[in-house]
């Protein structure tokens, strides 16, 4: 005897397709956000680590740290001692320039320096290209760790990070670096953040243009012969909305750009923010009101 087969339809399984395909379109975005918030949330507590490891060497040392020295270190090598990165800091030879320390020390890829919703999802570690001795421009390229964070140098009224006497023409008292982070010998303490820790930015996700990692300005973090490891923010220096924007600060984060400020918090400046407001941020000692709730 025989017994009738039960089976699908053609058309009952095009529903069942389409439904499938409908709970996964609404579910792709889901995890995309729920992806993004956490690259954001420890994209944040990075810039934590690195706010209070400044005050960590400012309580040690008395001043805030330089945010570079021709051909040697900057901020991101002072401040390994307070990430916990004690045993790279040891091996680095502060007596050496940057070209001249151990390939496995200035290649050392430091996970705070690293903001996952960028260089996590495939972006280049180590430069390629760019660091190469200001003394030979046509000399070999010396490649080093990368990072998506920079020290803020003030506003574009300041010349690059600056002091007194530096640079050609030589910087005046009219055009020094005013922000948080200036050139070796600045010796900055907090007193002299005379608008206030809490309106100063400190460091923040820097722009990398069109996704170029590993390529200048996206040089190794550790290197202080170029700008990788210093940005300025306000009238003329825009914060980058989007990876393909323009600008010396911008992020991977929708419409924002995270930044800590001074006093060790850490907040999310829109892209879209007025520049003179943020140029006031980025300056430690201009005297104006901030002038907007952020």
């Amino acid at each position: 005897m025989l017994r009738n087969r039960q089976a699908f339809t053609l058309i009952e399984l095009l529903v069942v397709i389409a439904i499938i395909a409908i709970l996964i379109a609404l579910l792709v975005p889901a995890v995309q956000k729920v992806r993004e918030a956490a690259a954001r949330a420890q994209c944040g507590n990075n810039l934590k680590q690195m706010g209070l490891a400044v005050h960590s060497y400012h309580d040690a040392n008395k001043v805030v740290p330089h945010t570079r020295r021709d051909t040697m270190e900057t901020w991101a090598v002072l401040i390994l001692p307070y990430l916990d990165q004690g045993a790279l800091f040891n091996q680095w030879n502060m007596s050496l320039d940057y070209y001249s320390q151990a390939a496995n020390v200035r290649q050392q890829v430091v996970p705070v320096y690293i903001c996952p919703a960028r260089r996590n999802s495939g972006g280049q570690v180590l430069s390629t290209a760019g660091d190469v001795h200001q003394s030979n421009p046509a000399g070999p390229h010396v490649p080093g760790a990368c990072g998506d964070y920079a020290a803020c140098s003030g506003d574009p009224s300041g010349q690059a990070d600056y002091l007194e006497g530096m640079g050609t023409p030589a910087v005046t008292t009219a055009n020094i670096a005013n922000g948080a982070f200036v050139y070796f010998g600045g010796k900055l303490r907090f007193t002299r953040f005379t608008d206030g820790l809490s309106n100063t930015i400190f460091i923040g996700e820097k722009h990398i243009p069109n996704s170029n990692f590993g390529v200048a300005p996206d040089s190794s973090l550790y290197n202080g012969d170029h700008g990788s490891s210093f940005k300025q923010a306000g009238v003329g220096a825009p914060l980058a909305n989007g990876p393909k924007g323009s600008g010396q600060f911008g992020s991977y984060h929708p419409g924002i750009c995270l930044f800590v400020l001074g006093d060790g918090t850490v907040r999310p400046l829109q892209t879209s923010i007025d520049l003179n407001a943020l140029g006031r941020l980025a300056n430690r000692h201009d005297g104006q009101p901030i002038g907007i709730d952020f």
